[in-house]
């Protein structure tokens, strides 16, 4: 992911004045953030949960041991009733026999393993697609905090540069406080004059009070994003390309945005569901084998203790034939729930298309307006500063004074928004062509 600039008048943006302070640029704060973000680490945390969820499924296709066992004391031992001629007695007359003995202790180990079964293939197949829609939704949480991380970083270079600017005005507004209060002092000029420049210093302070305190508070944000601790000084290197500053040069490629692969993941999904439901209709097979050894006893003088064993395999069949037409009311949601996923892909096609258009039409726009921008910047300093010294030399009056303040800064303000503006208008043109995380 790359987002480092070469631009001459924005060679070094601080963080902090330290000189001990660590650097960083865009990249390396980008790198920070993917590296020690919690939401990565949770995202990564489903990830594993995913495949653990994959080897649940291949379970399904292994055998399946499992050992049982029952005991029963009885204190009376159920009766079966059977014909008495049995006996000797009578024709058409039943008794009751109590068969067995009082103390039972069977034990069970049976083997089972699935010899076809169509919906373990569709789960296991639903399972794999599962960690590539999981994958992705990492790589979206990526593209996420690199676009919040580089969005925080421009708003510092704005800030940054406007506080500089405000610093440069405060110098000339106290310069040319000091001349009027002397110029003052010598009656040469109306108190009111100084009291004007007064006003405006106040005001400059007031508006670097304010911009110092925003900028701070987006440098903690910046902070929390890399995972840097709030009580850390960091010092931020800022440099701006030539290709930003030459309409044309810069191009990103459209790629396939994650949101779209997204979609596309759980269409495939549920095309995997679909043909599970229409699995439902077929049968399935699975065999078993069983070891038995049961242990009948009584107690008392003429105690007994009888060991059963018993051994049986088999083969068992489970066919749902009718289920009152459930899978078929399945199936059509799952049908409309298909139709749904091509809508919404179409629509997330469309807009992306819109948004790229349009950040690369604002990024061509700005690149057009920096320049012109900084020229006028340039060009209301140097009047400003020949109307101070005019100003001391008595020959313009201190409006003149006041009106090329009022040009400087309005030109400063047009500059950095027009700077912020082409800065985010390259951010969302990477977003929009899904080259956030692009080296």
């Amino acid at each position: 992911m790359k987002f480092s600039f070469h631009w001459a008048s924005l060679l070094m943006v601080l963080l902090s004045g330290t000189l001990h302070a660590q650097e960083y640029n865009l990249d390396q704060l980008v790198e920070l953030a993917l590296k020690n973000s919690f939401e990565i680490q949770s995202a990564t945390l489903d990830e594993k949960k995913t495949s653990a969820k994959i080897d649940e499924v291949k379970a399904r296709l292994l055998p399946s041991f499992n050992i049982s066992g029952d005991y029963k004391g009885y204190f009376k031992i159920p009766g079966q009733v059977v014909p008495a001629s049995t006996f000797g007695g009578p024709e058409g007359s039943y008794t009751t026999l109590a068969l067995g003995l009082p103390y039972n202790l069977s034990t069970s180990a049976q083997v089972s393993q699935t010899l076809f079964n169509p919906s373990v293939r569709f789960a296991l197949k639903a399972a794999n697609l599962s960690r590539d829609l999981t994958a992705l939704s990492t790589v979206k949480t990526k593209e996420d905090i690199a676009y919040n991380v580089a969005y925080a970083y421009y708003n510092l270079v704005m800030l940054k540069q406007q506080i500089a600017f405000l610093d440069t005005n405060l110098v000339s507004q106290d310069r040319l406080y000091k001349i009027s209060n002397l110029l003052y002092q010598n009656q040469m000029a109306q108190g009111i004059d100084k009291d004007r420049i007064l006003i405006n210093k106040t005001a400059t302070e007031t508006q670097l009070a304010s911009v110092r305190d925003s900028y701070n508070q987006i440098a903690n944000l910046l902070k929390l994003y890399t995972g840097l601790p709030q009580s850390d000084t960091i010092r931020i290197v800022v440099t701006v390309s030539n290709d930003m500053l030459n309409p044309g040069k810069t191009v990103y490629e459209p790629l396939r945005r994650t949101e779209v692969k997204l979609l596309e993941r759980q269409k495939d999904l549920n095309e995997l569901d679909g043909r599970n439901i229409k699995a439902g209709f077929i049968p399935t097979v699975s065999a078993y084998g069983v070891a038995n050894l049961a242990y009948y006893g009584k107690g008392g003088e003429n105690s007994v203790l009888k060991a059963v064993p018993g051994y049986w395999a088999g083969l068992q069949l489970n066919w749902n034939v009718f289920d009152g037409f459930a899978r078929k009311a399945k199936a059509t949601q799952n049908r409309i729930d298909t139709e749904k996923l091509n809508v919404q892909i179409r629509q997330l096609e469309e807009t992306f298309q819109m948004e790229e258009a349009n950040a690369q039409s604002k990024f061509t726009v700005e690149q057009k307006n920096i320049r012109s921008k900084s020229d006028q910047v340039r060009l209301a300093e140097r009047v400003y500063k020949q109307t101070q010294l005019q100003f001391k030399e008595g020959t313009v009056s201190l409006t003149d004074v006041i009106q090329a303040e009022n040009t400087l800064n309005e030109a400063q303000t047009n500059y950095l928004t027009s700077l912020v503006q082409l800065l985010q208008a390259e951010l969302d043109w990477k977003k929009a062509t899904g080259a956030l995380l692009e080296k």
